[in-house]
């Protein structure tokens, strides 16, 4: 049984559970913008959270704030168990490492991120997250085949709710592929790699027919251009207006230049390294977009007698056009400032090597032999920096969108040392 006193590791697993469920739920619910954006049902937030902050709103009236965060410390508890267990079981992990993963995959739940306290999207995505990759184990390392189902709607759900994670599909279907090469057209399992290349053009019509039902557009959730645009507006010149052949882009643009221009916060503005500048972008990310181009655009594109949505949808499509202007005309600024900021979000240049060095090296003998210590530091050093590029590609690197894989550098730790002692 799951408490038996022949598992002591589950009694303690359950108490350290129960406790802090009793010391969290306690806590004050978190509200931040995000929430009363979920709340207000804005066009340009993922469908998944909000039906889930609503639905708790339907069913429990004024309590369910608190029914939300005892709902999402359920959530995380079992997928937190449930990776846990996949991982110590399928890497045969002594103690101690035992220990430092369950710490680190419980970390988020604690200061200073309490994603279960908050009431914002992470609450639910992390656990979404921590079911997909314990169900790709199971798919790719225990040749549970039945698990694709499981892992389908686990992305569904967790790309319903962030977008960023859509990566995860080509990722798992590469793997897949190299895993049985020319076998892949035997024992049908084409069609669960044709499954897995489907998931993400299921998940965009679902998100956009959400959008078509709710809002009257069918289009997916409209904010990436808006978030992407911010670093091209950050190193852009005054002159890039005149590219523009659309009037209502170049008269958005130079709206957007003049504010942050007399804030002093362009790239041009700053003297100092592109750390420095860098770290500029990076602390007033939000006051560049959300409080800069996002709100101007809808401002200048609203209409009283159209879709009171249509500005965010007009501001989105102005910035996916003006997008890729601002980079070509200042392209070496705007990249060197990109990967100054996917190297912020590693804290240090070391981290970043040893991660890329696991990749190739891992990419090299995956391909000659796919076992599961090979292919593990594959998937997880994978998943890692491309998580880091799209987050760097289309925001500021913040903790908040880098952490769900954090407990795989406990996994690169153990496979890179266990390779390391055969040597010797």
């Amino acid at each position: 049984m799951f408490l038996s006193k022949k598992n002591p590791e589950n009694l303690i697993l359950f108490l350290f559970f129960a406790g802090t469920f009793i010391l969290l739920i306690l806590l004050s619910p978190i509200y931040s913008p995000d929430t009363y954006s979920y709340l207000h049902v804005d066009v340009f937030r993922f469908p998944g959270y909000v039906l889930f902050i609503r639905g708790f709103q339907f069913v429990f009236g004024g309590f369910f704030d608190t029914a939300i965060v005892g709902f999402q410390l359920l959530l995380g508890f079992v997928s937190v168990f449930k990776l846990y267990k996949n991982c110590s079981s399928l890497l045969k992990l002594n103690t101690g490492y035992k220990v430092i993963l369950f710490l680190v995959l419980v970390l988020p739940y604690f200061t200073p991120s309490y994603i279960a306290n908050n009431l914002a999207s992470e609450g639910i995505s992390y656990p979404f997250y921590l079911l997909f990759i314990s169900f790709v184990l199971d798919f790719l390392y225990r040749d549970q085949s039945h698990k694709i189902i499981h892992l389908s709607i686990a992305f569904i759900l967790l790309n319903l709710t962030r977008g960023q994670f859509i990566i995860l599909a080509p990722i798992l279907a590469f793997l897949y592929i190299i895993k049985y090469k020319k076998g892949i057209l035997r024992q049908r399992r084409y069609i669960k790699l044709f499954v897995i290349v489907l998931l993400p053009i299921l998940t965009m019509t679902l998100d956009s027919s959400y959008r078509k039902i709710v809002h009257g557009f069918f289009i997916t959730t409209p904010y990436s251009y808006v978030n992407s645009i911010t670093l091209p507006l950050f190193v852009s010149q005054k002159e890039d207006r005149l590219d523009f052949e659309n009037e209502d882009h170049r008269i958005l643009f130079t709206k957007s230049y003049n504010t942050i221009d007399s804030l002093n916060l362009l790239s041009s503005k700053i003297n100092g390294s592109y750390q420095e500048k860098y770290k500029v972008f990076h602390d007033n990310f939000p006051i560049i977009c959300n409080q800069n181009i996002h709100v101007k655009g809808m401002a200048y594109y609203r209409n009283a007698n159209e879709n009171p949505h249509h500005g965010s949808v007009l501001t989105e499509k102005a910035c996916k056009e003006m997008f890729p202007i601002l980079i070509r005309n200042n392209f070496k600024e705007w990249l060197t400032l990109y990967f100054t900021g996917f190297l912020y979000g590693y804290k240090s240049i070391f981290i970043f090597l040893f991660i890329l060095g696991v990749l190739i090296y891992s990419s090299w003998v995956s391909l000659k032999s796919f076992t599961l210590e090979n292919s593990l530091l594959l998937l997880a050093t994978l998943l890692i920096i491309s998580n880091s590029l799209i987050i760097a590609l289309a925001s500021h690197t913040i903790s908040r969108y880098l952490f769900y894989n954090y407990f795989f550098l406990v996994v690169i730790v153990v496979l890179i040392l266990r390779k390391i002692k055969l040597k010797i």
